[in-house]
Order: structure tokens, then sequence, then C-alpha cells
């Protein structure tokens, strides 16, 4: 804008000076004769094609300056959009990997709770185990009491016919060997904590035909279902966790598998089931973990 206005002002002066100038010649030409006259209109001409021929100079330079600055602008206003893209890129990098590592911890911290929950099952089931060996020798010992001299310490005889008659002869169960178990166990969960969701469902249902009267069973089809809804294979998760709370009711991942039910429902948008789930958790639960988080969800105190 500046540059207009001064090119206005400098057309004006010049053709305030040029009248001026003419104005004077003309007085002046009535003091001489018509062939001065006309040399002085025909410089006065000359004058004032080359004054206009500078002014027309000046405006093209003042206009190339004008458009220089806006191209300029223009250059700087995409540098700034430049640098403010390059900005958010940085920022959404952040995000995903601070989520990354908050997934990574949320798993390590599941097989924490996991190995926990296992030590805890085990030193259960060992005493469960001792109570029911001292409840059969204490239930044994008036019986042997009872028995003439001659036959304490005798086997008691069988029954030809039926030889689950006077007593058992099934055949025990194949031995299982602890450290393979534990060892295809921790596969399944290395996998989960790795984040090859695929691969650990694979390891845990191995496990399950493999060792199927393994205490572990439980914990394992938990995974599954876990592992399930980290590939956002929904449906399946909820199959997988009904399954577990079906079978095993009284297990310490029953309440996490219900959890684990409701965020698959509510992943699906059915968000009145979800809802649903979480109140039979906090009834069902309220004192574990997973029944405070339903608490949270549901906005109880």
């Amino acid at each position: 804008m500046r540059g207009v206005t001064n090119t206005q002002a400098l057309r004006a002066l010049a053709l305030g000076m040029m009248l001026s100038t003419f104005a004077a010649t003309s007085v002046h030409a009535g003091m001489f004769d018509d062939e001065e006259a006309r040399k002085q209109i025909l410089q006065l001409r000359s004058q004032m094609a080359d004054t206009q021929r500078a002014l027309d100079q000046r405006v093209a330079e003042l206009e190339a300056q004008a458009k220089n600055r806006s191209i300029i602008d223009l250059f700087n206003q995409v540098e700034t959009l430049r640098a403010e893209f390059a900005r958010l890129r940085g920022q959404i990098e952040l995000l995903q990997n601070e989520t990354e590592n908050t997934q990574k911890r949320q798993r390590d911290l599941y097989v924490d709770l996991d190995g926990r929950l296992r030590k805890l099952e085990a030193q259960q089931a060992e005493q469960a185990a001792r109570n029911a060996a001292a409840a059969a020798a204490a239930a044994a010992a008036p019986a042997v009491a009872s028995m003439p001299p001659g036959q304490v310490g005798a086997v008691p005889p069988v029954n030809s016919v039926n030889p689950t008659a006077d007593g058992v002869r099934s055949m025990p169960p194949a031995a299982v060997d602890p450290v393979a178990e534990q060892r295809a166990y921790d596969q399944g969960l290395e996998h989960f904590r790795s984040g090859r969701f695929a691969e650990a469902v694979t390891a845990f249902q191995i496990f399950n035909r493999t060792f199927a009267r393994s205490t572990l069973v439980p914990s394992a089809q938990y995974w599954i279902g876990n592992s399930l809804y980290a590939t956002r294979d929904f449906r399946g998760a909820i199959a997988a966790q009904r399954q577990l709370i079906a079978q095993y009711p009284d297990s310490a991942k029953a309440s996490d598998a219900l959890l684990n039910i409701a965020s698959a429902q509510s992943e699906l948008g059915d968000l009145q089931a979800a809802r649903i789930t979480l109140q039979e958790v906090a009834s069902k639960y309220p004192a574990s973990e997973a029944g405070v988080k339903a608490k949270q969800r549901l906005g109880i105190r």
C-alpha cells in the first residue's frame, strides 16, 4: 500500500511541475515568435515524455517490490505451517511410544500378578491335598483298629466279577512332568508379554489339551481370552472367558475374566450388556481388584 501511495504522489508532483512549466512557457511564447514557441512546446513535450517514462519505470519497480513482498509473506506462512506440522508429528510419535510402553507395562503387570496367583493356588492345592490325606488317615484308623489281629495289614479281597465293588482298581493317571508343564505355560506367557498374541493363543490351547488336569488350566484359559481381546477378536474373547467361568467358577481368574467380557462388550458397542456385566463383577467380587475397577467404571464409590 505504501508503494502505491508513493507512486500516486510522484505522478501528481510530476504533473504539477509539467503544468507549471507549460503555463510559464505559454506566457513566455507570447513574447517571442511562433517558431520559438513551437521549439519550446516540442522541448516541453519531450520532457513530459521522459518524465512519464521515468514514472512508469518507478511504478513498475514498486509493483515488483510489492509482488516480491507478497511471495515472501506466502513463503513465510508455508514455512510456519511446515514447522507446526513437524511439531504435531513429533507429538503423535511421542504419544504412540508412550502408549506402547504403557501396554507393555500392563502386560508385564498381568504376568507378574499371574505368577503370584499361581503360587497362591499351588499352596492352596498343596494344603488341600494334605488335609485330604489327613482325613483319609483318620477315617482308616478306626477300621484298622477293629480288624482281628491276624488281618491287620492284609490286602482286602477284591471281587473278581466287579473289581471296583470292594475297592477302586482303576489305573493311576499317567505321571506329568512338572518341569515340562511349567515350561509350556511360561512359553504362552512369553508370547503374550512380547505382544505375539496369536502365538500365545495357540500355546495356551496346546497347554490345555496336553495338561488337562493341571491347576494352571484356568489361568491358561484366561490368557486365551485376553490374547483374543488384544487381537480385537472381541467375540472370541467373550466366548473364551465364558468358558473359563462356566468350567472354573471358583478360579481366582473368574473375576478378571468377567471384567474382560465387559471390556469386549463395550468394544463391540453393546454398552447395556457391558454395564450389566460390570454390575455382576462389582456384586460378585466386590473386594477383588476386578471388582474395584468395575465400580470405578460404573461410577460407584
